[in-house]
């Protein structure tokens, strides 16, 4: 009885010489020869592509947040000012629709609040809330930079010294603007080393809620150079790697800011009078 396939030796006899003379046209007129002949019958070597990652897709909608989020967190935005889907659309370059979708939840995250004229507003800030914002940051805050002191490496405390120097430098040249996105990046350098995202997630709200207010302060000289002392004590107990050390410089630097930000509120409110504030 004859073999079911009798090219089937000869096939692999060419292909063999093929694959030794490294040449993928051979490989490929062997295969060809022998498809014509029903006769004869050819298994092409199955092709498996590489593994491949997948690929994460960011959203419109997630860009648009994550600029007004930062925005918000670094005092880009003051107290009071008024966000409407048209100003916002027009200065990302995007449509109206994912720039809703962002404001509703910055909404949802009262890091916006209801306006005039169907905009979102930074919401205003009262004593008390401001007393409980310090109280929470300074416990919070204070936990993960005494964590932090102990994971971070050198070159990485290195970069937040950097930081506080670029800072330093910016207060002397009367950069406020400058001095508060570098405020940010000097916090969050320390943070991303101590907290876990849920943490950090908490820590960004809060810094939602206070970072337009720091704008207020942020001219004060005297104010910024106490700041700046608490910031060089952070830096210096990371260095020592004084875990107690770091958390009573965040606790300093929160405190002071909130004690000069409610002496500032509570004189502008002076000033507006009553009737101003009932509408508030």
């Amino acid at each position: 009885m004859p073999p079911p396939f009798p090219a089937f030796s000869l096939i692999v006899a060419r292909l063999t010489a093929a694959v030794a003379s490294t040449t993928l046209r051979n490989i490929s007129s062997v295969i060809t020869d022998h498809r014509s002949n029903p006769k004869e019958f050819v298994l092409a070597p199955r092709i498996v592509p590489p593994a491949l990652e997948a690929i994460e897709q960011e959203t419109m909608t997630d860009k648009v947040y994550q600029q007004l989020r930062e925005a918000l967190m670094s005092g880009r935005f003051a107290p009071g000012q008024a966000l409407s889907l048209r100003s916002v659309a027009e200065a990302v370059g995007s449509s109206t629709m994912p720039v809703r979708a962002a404001l509703t939840r910055l909404r949802a995250e009262r890091a916006l609040a209801d306006g005039p004229n169907r905009a979102l507003v930074v919401p205003p800030m009262t004593i008390e809330m401001l007393d409980e914002l310090r109280d929470v940051r300074i416990a919070l805050e204070g936990c993960v930079a005494e964590r932090a002191a102990t994971r971070m490496s050198v070159s990485q405390i290195a970069e937040v010294r950097r930081i506080c120097e670029a800072m330093n430098a910016h207060v002397e040249a009367g950069r406020s603007r400058a001095y508060l996105q570098s405020n940010f990046a000097f916090h969050s350098a320390i943070y991303a080393h101590g907290a876990s995202e849920n943490t950090l997630a908490i820590i960004r709200n809060l810094w939602m809620r206070i970072g337009p207010f720091l704008n207020m302060i942020a001219l004060d000289v005297p104010h910024m150079r106490r700041s700046m002392d608490a910031h060089r004590a952070i830096v210096d107990a990371l260095e020592r790697r004084d875990g107690a050390g770091a958390r009573a410089g965040i606790a300093l630097d929160i405190g002071g800011a909130a004690h000069d930000l409610a002496e500032t509120l509570a004189a502008e409110r002076a000033r507006l009078g009553p009737r101003r504030l009932a509408n508030e």
